[in-house]
């Protein structure tokens, strides 16, 4: 819809302004691309496929260093780059997109927020569709949440 082109357009100005690069796919068929996400309360898995679904592979072209563990006081070195995925799901009104989001954002939470924690995923719901953030790297999460801030506040 051409509302929420708009969006993406923003998003990706935000993330071009402060150093990012975004690259766009469309998750092919051959080379099928799987998420899940389990809601310990009612002891069930949810697996979403992502075949057709617009994803984005989001990283900072910008290093950043750490210190890691000094070994006899030698200094180590770790260069890492914020990195994240944002999948897009878009469904045929809003009201099947609010559906959707309330039981992946209830199994998200579920068993109090530490069922899911692992994956890092964060869903944002917006209009008539469903924007999923993840990544599995501590590093790049609250950077992360930080653009699913900016994408909710659209």
């Amino acid at each position: 819809m051409v509302d929420n082109v708009e969006i993406i357009n923003n998003l990706t100005k935000e993330l071009e302004k402060n150093d990012f690069s975004i690259y766009a796919y469309k998750v092919e068929e051959d080379n099928p691309e799987y998420s899940f996400v389990s809601d310990c309360d009612k002891q069930t898995q949810y697996d979403l496929e992502k075949t057709g679904m617009r994803s984005y592979s989001i990283k900072s072209n910008s290093e950043n260093v750490r210190y890691k563990r000094r070994d006899y006081s030698n200094k180590k070195f770790r260069r890492y780059n914020y990195e994240f995925k944002l999948c897009v799901y878009e469904f045929e009104n809003e009201e099947v997109a609010n559906n959707q989001f309330n039981l992946l954002e209830n199994a998200s939470n579920s068993g109090q927020g530490y069922c899911n924690k692992i994956f890092n995923t964060k869903f944002v719901l917006k209009k008539n569709e469903i924007f999923e953030f993840s990544t599995m790297d501590e590093k790049s999460l609250n950077v992360m949440r930080n653009y699913a801030y900016f994408i909710k506040n659209q």
